[in-house]
């Protein structure tokens, strides 16, 4: 009987967090491409949007790069690129993530010079 009810009770959790839109805190993106080499690496393009009106910031990247690649198969290496909308795929991103193995989010502003709209945000 208890592992009924705790079964019942972890489908109700599911459900729940479902419905009120729980993403596992990660900011709202789209994998726009996905690029795999055996377990060697793996490459995703990722479209995130601008977080309250601002860029998304080091932190915001690296928890949704960690909960991506946490979703793959084991690779030796894992590069996250991120563009912002509007943004050109393959004629650079606005941040990347690079898991060789360990962490690292590098943030380049200097990108944004090619799209007026994102000017107001290089410091």
């Amino acid at each position: 009987m208890k592992k009924k009810n705790i079964l019942l009770f972890s489908i109700l959790i599911l459900f729940s967090s479902i419905a009120w839109g729980v993403d596992n805190g990660v900011i709202s993106y789209k994998v726009i491409e996905r690029k795999e080499l055996g377990t060697i690496k793996i490459s995703l393009d990722v479209l995130v949007n601008l977080v309250d009106g601002r860029l998304p910031n080091k932190q915001e990247l690296a928890s949704l790069s960690s909960y991506l690649v946490s979703k793959e198969n084991k690779h030796d290496r894992s590069f996250v690129l991120f563009y912002l909308p509007e943004m050109k795929v393959g004629y650079g991103a606005y941040a990347t993530a690079h898991h060789n193995p360990k962490m690292k989010v590098n943030i380049m502003e200097f990108m944004l010079y090619d799209y007026p709209q994102y000017r107001k945000f290089i410091k």
